[in-house]
């Protein structure tokens, strides 16, 4: 079974992660300084077995069980340690406020030494059961092997010399073909030009190919891309995502005439190509509403539609007079991907690679997905890896889904490190065609604790090393840089993401795509649209739910999930109906991550500020977000805040204790200590886009200078404000700015 493959790698990596964070300081603290140094050793001792173990647990089934005990141990512990790091945070956070009360240890309910005995006893036991699965490890007769370190991450090729894009070859022909249709003159009003073929073949590629040509750009006045995907369903759904490309904004909850309308304004008088990509509905008189709305938008002649799909069917249903059929690509086709994606132009291929890499060709089926998926496997590959892939038994046969996935697991199971299948199992928490957004799966893999600091990396570096090696690998693809060069977001094969679900549907489930009543009861993620009058939370009452970790629901929360989920570690909330969030979030101490982007939240509770372990807070788009929690200083966790860049926000006060932050993208300086322009001086790990509001209130130039921008190197955007409207100084204000003085680095 597909999901096997990840219980190894978890396991691997938990241990790893259990053995770097249970520190002295724990032990001290918590005045367990035996029982942990006892739980190191045990986890050192199962470590040595992990390689073996996973090497065999696909055929024997008692070491899979004996891995899925160990797992569930390693979980148990790292919420474990994961509450005792909240509560020493906590007393460094009310030592540092100085509360006038008498600091009990930990829980103010609690004896110190009665909780000390308590926590003692639980890593005790822990201790036993790990003896135990010691104990049958030697009964199992797996072997200690010493191994790569789980979390090992190999250096990133420069991007130069290695193309992170697909490679296209052999379809030139097409790409000419079906151009020369769009811009030549046409009598209808909209034409529709379906290509189809099997996953893999490259439609989307060709598309992109087309949609990007100089003949197309020139020719169109508008151009539209959108990824339908299998489970768009009504057509008013298709047109709000057609009008969010168009606006390159998320369209709320709105009525189909009103999102007619807002197309229409936007491609009125204009000549528009659309794209849709991966359309699987073939009901004829689905696609007949879509096209008579799309005339109703739009009268001038020559509109092209051009639809991906893998159905005969959709193609016949779209255009019955005319489909583009999409053929395989020859042997050497493929072997040409292959050597592009795993050499430099200036490195030579020897005959002996050359003959197993024609060999590995063949296999492929004359499909570019496996081609270009296989040579990112291969990348700085000795020839005994060569070797190794082509002795796999890898062959594409089959002309559906299941052909294509086997050469993908050959190249999944390649990947050099246990992380990295982590890492990549994860995003089956993404819809098929999302924009995976770099930022923003680091800070979820960080969330789940994959993430791990050490001397050479903070766990920002480390998760892009993870990305960008995912993407030369082609697990991920079509990468979109900014004006910087800096990797915005990527996406995911349709079949590549098929994997991502089939190796993770043990721990991840996505609603979006399956049957909500089939959640299995430990799932560890969890994507759904909404919760109400489900079974599920009915079933949740009468079982263990402390597996779930991540929760992404868009719809109103309730205090039920605060309950008995408590070892969330993120908590996404996208939905236009939320206006404020319930105090009870402060129960859930693991959180890490905390998005509630698009809502309609007016402030947060000030329970929030209770969050000692939250890293990432999101509020993006929360146009009526009014302000920020006023003890938001207490949360010294915290690394990135993104919300809507509000130029009458007042600044909570003391934002310079938050000395981890990463990300502000914004600071309006006020008048009052402690959000003046100094509290910046504090946050030396600042990094990407800044902007600096209200610098009237800064009086001289010694002012300006405590914001010590000079000593932020990552920074590369800074924007620096002056208020238009008052009195000013434009001699005090010249000051200022040469105060500011801002790192070389900076690029604008």
């Amino acid at each position: 079974m597909a999901e096997t493959l990840l219980i190894g790698a978890t396991v691997k990596v938990l241990v790893d992660k259990l053995l770097a964070v249970a520190t002295e300081e724990f032990g001290l603290t918590l005045g367990v300084k035996n029982e942990l140094t006892k739980l190191n050793k045990s986890f050192a001792m199962v470590q040595a077995f992990l390689n073996d173990a996973a090497r065999r647990q696909v055929e024997e089934e008692a070491v899979d069980l004996w891995l899925k005990n160990l797992e569930n141990i390693a979980y148990e512990v790292d919420n474990l340690l994961d509450q005792f790091n909240y509560e020493i945070i906590r007393r460094k956070v009310e030592i540092r406020n100085q509360i006038n009360r008498k600091v009990r240890f930990f829980f103010s309910s609690v004896n110190p030494l009665l909780f000390r005995l308590r926590i003692t006893q639980k890593i005790m036991d822990v201790n036993m059961r790990l003896k135990m699965v010691n104990e049958e490890a030697i009964s199992y007769g797996l072997q200690r092997r010493v191994g790569d370190s789980a979390i090992f991450v190999p250096p990133v090729i420069e991007t130069d010399s290695i193309s992170v894009d697909p490679i296209v070859l052999g379809r030139e022909n097409d790409a000419s073909v079906i151009v020369n249709m769009l811009v030549d003159s046409s009598d209808q009003v909209v034409s529709v030009v379906p290509i189809f073929g099997m996953g893999g073949l490259g439609k989307t590629t060709l598309a992109r190919l087309i949609f990007n040509d100089q003949r197309t750009t020139k020719h169109f006045d508008q151009r539209i891309w959108v990824c339908v995907s299998e489970k768009i369903g009504s057509t008013t759904r298709l047109f709000k995502k057609i009008l969010e490309s168009l606006t390159d904004n998320v369209v709320q909850v709105e009525s189909r005439e009103s999102i007619l309308k807002k197309i229409k304004d936007k491609l009125e008088d204009k000549r528009y190509l659309l794209i849709l990509d991966d359309l699987w509905n073939d009901e004829q008189t689905y696609w007949e509403d879509f096209k008579s709305s799309l005339l109703g938008i739009n009268s001038i002649r020559g509109n092209f539609i051009i639809v991906t799909t893998r159905s005969k069917d959709v193609a016949s249903t779209v255009n019955q007079r005319y489909q583009h059929a999409l053929c395989k690509l020859s042997d050497d086709d493929c072997w040409d991907i292959i050597k592009m994606r795993a050499f430099s132009k200036e490195e030579e291929v020897s005959k002996d690679l050359e003959t197993i890499g024609k060999k590995i060709a063949c296999r492929c089926g004359g499909l570019p997905l496996a081609a270009n998926v296989i040579g990112g496997t291969l990348q700085r590959k000795a020839l005994d890896d060569w070797t190794s892939v082509l002795q796999s038994g890898f062959s594409y046969s089959n002309e559906d889904a299941s052909g294509v996935l086997q050469v993908l697991k050959v190249s999944f199971d390649r990947l050099p490190s246990s992380l990295l299948k982590k890492c990549f199992a994860y995003c089956s928490v993404f819809s098929k065609g999302a924009k995976i957004e770099k930022e923003r799966v680091i800070q979820l893999w960080m969330a789940e604790g994959l993430l791990v600091e050490n001397d050479e990396n903070d766990m920002e570096s480390l998760g892009s090393r993870v990305y960008d090696t995912l993407l030369q690998n082609y697990f991920l693809q079509k990468a979109v840089k900014d004006k910087y060069g800096n990797i915005k977001h990527s996406e995911m094969h349709d079949l590549v993401h098929d994997l991502a679900c089939s190796i993770s549907k043990a721990e991840s489930f996505n609603a979006e795509s399956c049957n909500v009543e089939n959640i299995p009861g430990r799932v560890k993620y969890l994507v759904t649209k909404s919760l109400s009058g489900h079974e599920y939370l009915h079933k949740i009452e009468n079982e263990d739910v402390g597996y779930l970790r991540a929760l992404f629901l868009n719809d109103n929360i309730s205090d039920s999930v605060f309950r008995y989920w408590k070892n969330l570690r993120t908590l996404e909330l996208k939905c236009i109906y939320i206006k404020e969030l319930t105090a009870s979030v402060a129960k859930l101490i693991h959180l890490r991550f905390l998005d509630v982007s698009f809502t309609s939240i007016t402030a947060f509770p000030e329970s929030i500020c209770k969050l000692y372990n939250l890293q990432t807070l999101r509020a993006i788009g929360c146009v009526r977000l009014k302000e920020l929690p006023s003890q938001l200083q207490n949360l010294v966790s915290l690394r990135h805040l993104l919300t809507r860049r509000n130029k009458r926000f007042q600044m909570p006060l003391d934002i310079g204790k938050l000395t981890c932050l990463r990300t502000l993208k914004f600071y309006n300086v006020g008048y009052e200590n402690g959000r003046r322009v100094e509290e910046l001086g504090y946050l030396k790990n600042l990094k990407g886009k800044l902007k600096i509001r209200n610098l009237e209130h800064v009086n001289d130039k010694e002012e300006a200078a405590r914001a010590r921008l000079y000593e932020k190197r990552n920074i590369h955007n800074l924007e620096l404000v002056w208020s238009c409207s008052r009195e000013g100084n434009n001699l005090s204000d010249e000051q200022v700015l040469e105060g500011l003085e801002p790192h070389s680095n900076i690029k604008s």
